[in-house]
């Protein structure tokens, strides 16, 4: 039976081991709190440096802009003026942008001339640009670079879908382009075929490029006037010197610019005679069996209208004259495109 003494001393150990323990985890908490007081001073450190920041970031009322090389000058409230815009968020305060030392002015690298039309929406709320499609598309281009929702919302409603004849040197205005769109079968699409003055000025060259193609569109300019005619048959070159009459009811001629100013008009085929006419000596013609209404000869020889055997002639107009004010008349350019359905 162990003494008084003994049990003394055992408990003075144990009594020892538990403070060593007790100091052991004194030391460790301490340097637990010593290593979150030194977060804390970095976490407060970081804080006072973006705080620090954010309040050098200043801006006058007025700012200049070098968009593309192209300086504007308009107000902060201006810029900000679309909340959710990439130019909002640029000069809001929260980052720190550097004005040029020689202009003082902030650089974009955007287009410049456009620029102006997005600048004008933020000031007025209305967007005044050109209707060319082209501009067009690479204003939204930019609207949505700058994040210019309303710009966005506008040009998307309104942008025009590609021309049907992206391609074309004759038929470059669109409401010319939308008139052949609505005359031509539904979902047309329109390939270059041949190109007068690219390809050869011949019926030989024409009918090279032309023949055994199926539905093409035949775009005709004679000096300012424009007009032409399709067919859903495909051109052919008979042997010899002989015509070839074959029958289209679906083929129609058209005049988009004319001498008398009148809108772009399509010219109906008469029912049971409208025709296209081949012959390998001859460019493209469109009449009846036995006449043309509208016929291309060679460059060097004049082309002729005589509207009425197998299409209907408008009322009120010269049958000869109507497209291009006198007969015969020469052709300036010729294009063939193949009409893809």
């Amino acid at each position: 039976m162990a003494t008084r003494q003994e049990e003394e001393l055992s408990l003075f150990e144990l009594a020892s081991t538990k403070l060593a323990d007790a100091q052991k985890l004194m030391a460790e908490a301490r340097d637990l709190l010593k290593q979150d007081l030194n977060n804390a001073r970095q976490e407060k450190s970081a804080i006072e440096e973006i705080t620090k920041t954010l309040n050098e970031v200043h801006f006058a009322s007025t700012i200049k802009l070098n968009v593309g090389g192209k300086i504007y000058k308009t107000t902060l409230d201006t810029l900000r003026k679309d909340p959710d815009s990439m130019l909002c968020a640029m000069f809001s305060g929260r980052f720190e942008l550097k004005a040029d030392e020689d202009d003082g002015a902030y650089f974009i690298d955007r287009d410049g001339k456009l620029f102006r039309y997005i600048l004008n929406f933020l000031r007025d709320g209305e967007l005044l640009c050109p209707k060319d499609e082209t501009v067009r598309e690479e204003l939204l281009k930019e609207a949505k670079f700058y994040q210019v929702q309303g710009v966005i919302e506008q040009l998307e409603d309104t942008t025009p879908t590609s021309p049907i004849l992206g391609s074309s040197l004759i038929v470059k205005n669109e409401t010319h382009q939308s008139a052949l769109k609505s005359w031509l079968p539904p979902n047309a699409t329109c390939s270059l075929l041949f190109r007068a003055s690219t390809d050869g000025n011949t019926p030989t060259d024409f009918h090279r490029c032309c023949d055994n193609k199926g539905l093409t569109l035949v775009l005709i300019k004679s000096g300012e006037y424009i007009f032409g005619g399709y067919t859903s048959k495909s051109w052919e070159s008979p042997g010899g010197r002989s015509w070839k009459a074959i029958s289209d009811g679906q083929s129609f001629l058209f005049t988009l610019v004319n001498p008398s100013g009148n809108e772009p008009m399509k010219i109906t085929p008469k029912l049971g005679h409208a025709a296209i006419r081949c012959r390998s000596d001859m460019g493209p013609t469109f009449g009846n069996s036995t006449s043309y209404d509208l016929l291309l000869r060679n460059p060097d020889l004049n082309s002729y209208l005589d509207l009425g055997h197998g299409f209907t002639c408008p009322k009120n107009v010269d049958k000869s004259t109507y497209f291009t004010g006198v007969n015969p008349f020469e052709v300036s350019e010729l294009e063939v495109f193949k009409v893809n359905l």
